[in-house]
């Protein structure tokens, strides 16, 4: 698809930043200490992790470069389809009463205090039209049962 190549070009874009500032950081770092290799076995494995990761990502781009190309020379770079995934791309925080005062939680971590039984979901109430209360399912308090 379209709108995942043109995140993809982003990505390789920013990585490439990264991996050079990285490379000539590494560099900087051989050439102060005057050893041809790293000093411990970690900063080794980090760098063939990090060595594997760009290649990786070398490749992808390399599938890409087509699509990404065409993507590139489309007039309407800003139109609707390139945001309509902005809703799943943000962060989904959900508000939580504590007895010392609201805390934010991400989606995650709610779900797993939901399910360990420790978030007490409380419905507000609202007039029905011809009279009477009834459950508002868009007024939502969630307390965190200590």
């Amino acid at each position: 698809t379209t709108s995942s190549s043109s995140l993809s070009a982003t990505r390789r874009e920013t990585v490439e930043i990264f991996g050079s500032s990285v490379a000539s950081t590494l560099a900087g770092l051989i050439l102060l200490t005057g050893e041809s290799q790293p000093a411990s076995a970690a900063a080794t494995g980090q760098e063939e992790e990090f060595n594997e990761l760009i290649n990786v990502l070398k490749v992808r781009s390399d599938e890409n470069k087509e699509a990404n190309s065409n993507y590139a020379m489309r007039a309407d770079k800003l139109s609707s389809r390139d945001f309509q995934d902005v809703k799943t791309r943000r962060p989904k925080l959900i508000i939580v009463s504590t007895s010392k005062g609201d805390k934010i939680f991400t989606k995650e971590e709610f779900t797993t205090l939901d399910r360990d039984g420790k978030i007490k979901t409380e419905y507000g109430t609202r007039q029905k039209q011809g009279g009477g209360d009834m459950k508002d399912y868009n007024d939502i308090t969630y307390t965190l049962l200590e």
